[in-house]
């Protein structure tokens, strides 16, 4: 397997996690690419993800871009089952959280983390309050629904952590870094998950350090 990634990238942690979690990531040839240089502007990337986009994962004559199903594929390939549940009512959770996290819930704290992290360390200006604060109404929307689903429960379908954790929290170092200013307030149960999810030890060894310590 060939993945080109890279760091600080919550979309490119998801899928080394999973790697991480299921025994793969030795068994992977791996392409750190620097984005801001221009180095996935690669004849080898073009070929595999015509969008030029990471994480990119190439398994044998197969090209897999895009984060969520990516991770489905490898915890199926792996035969998976308590990671990533096959059975038709957990399938359709997953595949349920993991739209609504890209459509709804990380959108919102992307739009914040955008203007308060992304643009000050990368010398992009700066924040745009206005956006910030239009970010942050939508965000404490799309927060209440997930602090209510996570009340009496440890991870996102119950006492375990599976790949719907490492899709709705790819976003965890960043919200619970201050200076992301991300709105948890009134919503403990999203902050004691992140932390839980922090701790798990295949995201744990993934967490996007030289973000968090250029942010400090």
């Amino acid at each position: 397997m060939k993945l080109f990634t890279a760091d600080i990238s919550p979309n490119c942690r998801r899928v080394e996690a999973v790697l991480h979690h299921l025994g793969l990531f030795d068994e992977v040839e791996v392409h750190r690419l620097n984005m801001m240089a221009g180095e996935h502007h690669r004849d080898d990337l073009k070929a595999a993800n015509p969008n030029l986009k990471v994480p990119t994962l190439v398994v044998g004559d197969m090209n897999l871009w895009e984060a969520n199903p990516t991770m489905i594929y490898l915890s199926d390939r792996a035969g998976a089952e308590a990671f990533c549940p096959t059975d038709a009512k957990s399938r359709f959770e997953i595949l349920r959280w993991m739209s609504w996290e890209v459509q709804h819930y990380n959108q919102a704290a992307r739009d914040i983390a955008w203007e308060t992290m992304v643009k000050p360390l990368f010398g992009l200006g700066e924040p745009d309050e206005a956006r910030i604060e239009a970010a942050s109404e939508n965000f404490h929307r799309f927060a209440a629904v997930l602090d209510t689903h996570l009340e009496g429960r440890a991870y996102m379908l119950g006492d375990r952590v599976t790949v719907t954790d490492f899709a709705v929290g790819a976003l965890s170092a960043l919200a619970l870094n201050p200076q992301s200013r991300m709105p948890l307030e009134g919503h403990a149960n999203i902050i004691a998950w992140y932390q839980r999810l922090e701790a798990v030890p295949s995201w744990a060894m993934t967490a996007p350090a030289r973000l968090m310590e250029a942010a400090e």
